[in-house]
């Protein structure tokens, strides 16, 4: 499955929802997934928060390193904060992995809902 973002921006909330789609095992597949994330954000012309469904995203072991670098310096450079949420285990389990390596939040919440309020935490926390 080749990478993709399908997004939409909700400016009342400043939120740019996500779901990704990829199945990343090369290097090149990371930076093609990236760069499409960095293309969304710099349209919206200002820093967002991101809340992003995993349930199609499986990061392999051989690129779980490189792709949580990449995906801090993306974060930490483009948004305000971000929450992902998912369902299945095995995209659960291989984005945490990929954030434990980065040292990014591990939480993968359950429900969109449940990402949504987390980033309204981060918001009251000035974050």
């Amino acid at each position: 499955m080749e990478p993709r973002i399908v997004s939409k921006y909700d400016s009342a909330r400043n939120i740019l929802f996500a779901e990704d789609y990829g199945d990343l095992s090369t290097r090149e597949q990371v930076d093609e997934f990236v760069a499409r994330y960095v293309e969304i954000l710099r349209e919206l012309e200002r820093p967002a928060y991101i809340v992003s469904n995993i349930d199609h995203l499986l990061v392999r072991a051989e690129v779980a390193e490189y792709y949580g670098q990449q995906a801090r310096a993306t974060v930490d450079h483009y948004s305000l904060g971000f929450a992902r949420w998912g369902t299945d285990n095995w995209a659960r389990m291989t984005v945490r992995t990929t954030s434990l390596k980065a040292g990014m939040p591990t939480k993968i919440f359950d429900t969109r809902d449940e990402a949504v309020e987390e980033i309204e935490r981060m918001r009251m926390n000035g974050r």
